[in-house]
């Protein structure tokens, strides 16, 4: 089963050709970029290294958010695209479930994958590794530090390892406010995500049934929708960029 995982929701790239669980090639990179220039070129260049042809992998994985919306929208439409034109099944997984592959070997800690999302917010996830598997114990949410830190103390769980990449001073605020946890963070290769893991993720999970509905998962607000509603302040819309 040759699969091809991609993964540009926030700063970091990554993209994988994975054979049965076995990583052929991977590109990584961890640099301010623009995706939208580089992910076909990292595509292609990985199936090159794995000595892969594009008609011959089987499925798609694709980190379909949150993150920067910019970001999550190229690598969901890219997905998409591929998709469609070899007629292969993709499946969509959550941005914040890639940031915990490297605790995967922490079973019973809490597991935090954070994404920063600016003005002391993050997007947060909350889980577990338990024999091999993920568990997630709270929704993806869009939350402020001090909501983040309120969901560890009521968690029961003493050993907290943050995911994703968390800058000193956010750190330090984490770490003075659980004093009573121990908290571990992730650190060099291990804050990036790693697509060439990606496969981990769906056991038990479907491929997305409807390409056409098949949007990115944002958790919040775009700029487009905020605007729009405030030019439009009686009217609501659950699916306003879909419609757009």
């Amino acid at each position: 089963m040759l699969t091809l995982a991609l993964d540009t929701s926030a700063i970091p790239l990554s993209v994988a050709v994975i054979n049965n669980h076995q990583p052929l090639a991977t590109i990584q990179t961890s640099w301010p970029k623009n995706h939208s220039v580089t992910l076909m070129p990292a595509i292609a260049e990985v199936l090159k290294l794995a000595q892969v042809e594009i008609e011959a992998v089987d499925q798609l994985i694709v980190a379909a958010g949150p993150g920067s919306y910019t970001g999550v929208r190229i690598a969901v439409t890219t997905a998409k695209t591929l998709a469609w034109t070899l007629n292969k099944p993709v499946y969509a997984i959550s941005s914040l479930r890639a940031l915990t592959l490297p605790w995967r070997q922490n079973n019973e800690a809490l597991i935090i994958p954070l994404i920063d999302a600016r003005r002391a917010h993050f997007f947060a996830g909350c889980y577990q590794w338990q024999k091999g598997k993920l568990q997630q114990l709270a929704a993806d949410a869009y939350l402020d530090r001090t909501e983040i830190v309120d969901q560890i103390k009521a968690s029961g769980v003493q050993q907290v390892c943050f995911g994703g990449q968390v800058d000193a001073d956010q750190q330090a605020f984490f770490t003075e406010q659980l004093p009573e946890f121990t908290c571990l963070f992730a650190d060099g290769e291990a804050t990036l995500p790693r697509a060439s893991e990606f496969d981990l993720l769906i056991q038990d999970q479907q491929p997305v049934a409807d390409l056409n509905r098949f949007a990115p998962t944002y958790l919040r607000k775009t700029e487009a929708e905020v605007n729009w509603l405030a030019q439009h302040p009686h009217e609501e819309s659950d699916h306003y960029v879909e419609q757009v």
